[in-house]
């Protein structure tokens, strides 16, 4: 990685001023703060090496997928100097290293010199000082080289650093997609699905599971919050950009989710025992049913197809309705499969290939397959 910043070419001594001291992991270690360009500072003098990372990601040649975006998304928020970045790790290895914390009676502060060593990223954070060097190098040259970030120094040899690097990788439940993005949109389209659920009087919290990415068998809920919003985010082609995008945008969705309920109702509120019995007749609440109803309404969005007239095709009827679980249209799309327990059950995939055959099965239902002409 080449950062091209100017610097003041740090040496040892290295001296980092105003630390205080912290009782961790069984030791001592460093707390400071460390503006953006003195990180690259470090890094352009050789005194913090990207090395140590347990991240198999980071042992690469190349950064790629997830790892590769999270760092591409800091760097663009920092940027844009919105980021959040937190607490920033950076190790010292006690057992290849001098350094020593000393009072400065003049300012009243203590003090860190590293006399010799280098730190390097052996418990945490390499996502992180990747983005602020890529941040730091970026041609646009919007990131705020004076922004202060909160650095712990952490005091480990080898065996502790991977230790700690491990707890802090391991350690604890990640919250769930859908109570994270119920809670802040990261994206327009994820504000667009938290604008259909809040704003539907067919969907809210009453209706759609916000505090876990799947919804029990025995709830009365229609769905979790992921997967109105993961449909949204995979399938809308309406691309919403500014606020009054998302306003018209949203009012629409409300307004044909009306117009759903009309004629499916289990897409709407349903009690306990209605919703219990319409899980055992149909694939309505499925989560590849829902991306496919949803991928239908972006095509009669973008198409300026009224969702009246075109739900009205696949208003429930008996029998043989469009949803039953025996309908042989989702198991010749791969929509549906025996579900291996016996007895004849069925169950639905939830693969990209089956979502995408949904939203097939029900665009044909309705009459709009992309390849009609407008209007129908």
């Amino acid at each position: 990685m080449t950062v091209h910043v100017e610097t003041q070419g740090l040496t040892l001594p290295l001296e980092i001023l105003n630390v205080s001291e912290v009782d961790d992991a069984g030791g001592v270690h460093v707390e400071c703060q460390m503006t953006g360009a003195f990180i690259v500072d470090l890094y352009r003098s050789g005194l913090l090496v990207l090395t140590g990372n347990i991240r198999p990601a980071h042992m690469q040649a190349k950064l790629r997928g997830k790892t590769k975006a999270k760092v591409n998304k800091w760097t663009s928020e920092l940027l844009a100097n919105e980021a959040i970045i937190g607490n920033i790790s950076v190790r010292l290895d006690p057992s290849k290293s001098e350094s020593s914390i000393w009072f400065d009676d003049e300012t009243g502060q203590n003090n860190l010199t590293i006399t010799s060593g280098v730190l390097d990223c052996a418990v945490d954070s390499l996502s992180r000082i990747k983005s602020i060097l890529a941040a730091a190098d970026n041609p646009l040259g919007s990131f705020e080289l004076s922004t202060r970030f909160q650095v712990r120094i952490w005091m480990l040899d080898d065996t502790m650093a991977k230790k700690v690097a491990t707890i802090y990788n391991t350690r604890g439940d990640k919250v769930n997609d859908s109570t994270a993005k119920y809670a802040y949109s990261e994206t327009k389209e994820q504000e667009l699905a938290r604008r259909l659920v809040n704003g539907s009087e067919h969907l809210g919290q009453d209706n759609v599971e916000v505090l876990a990415n799947s919804v029990s068998a025995s709830s009365h809920k229609l769905c979790a919050f992921n997967t109105i919003s993961g449909a949204i985010e995979t399938l809308w082609s309406g691309g919403p950009v500014t606020a009054a995008d998302l306003e018209a945008q949203a009012s629409w969705l409300i307004s044909a989710w009306d117009s759903l309920v009309k004629v499916r109702p289990e897409f709407g509120k349903l009690s306990t025992p209605a919703r219990q019995e319409q899980r055992r007749l149909n694939i309505s609440s499925t989560a590849v049913a829902i991306y496919g109803m949803i991928g239908a309404m972006s095509t009669i969005y973008s198409r300026h197809i009224d969702p009246d007239a075109v739900f009205r095709r696949i208003e429930a009827r008996a029998p043989g309705d469009l949803f039953d679980w025996g309908n042989p249209v989702w198991t010749d799309a791969g929509v549906v499969t025996p579900s291996g327990s016996g007895a004849g059950t069925l169950t639905t995939r939830n693969s990209f290939p089956a979502r995408r055959a949904a939203v097939r099965v029900l665009r044909d239902a309705m009459g709009i397959a992309q390849e009609s002409p407008e209007g129908l």
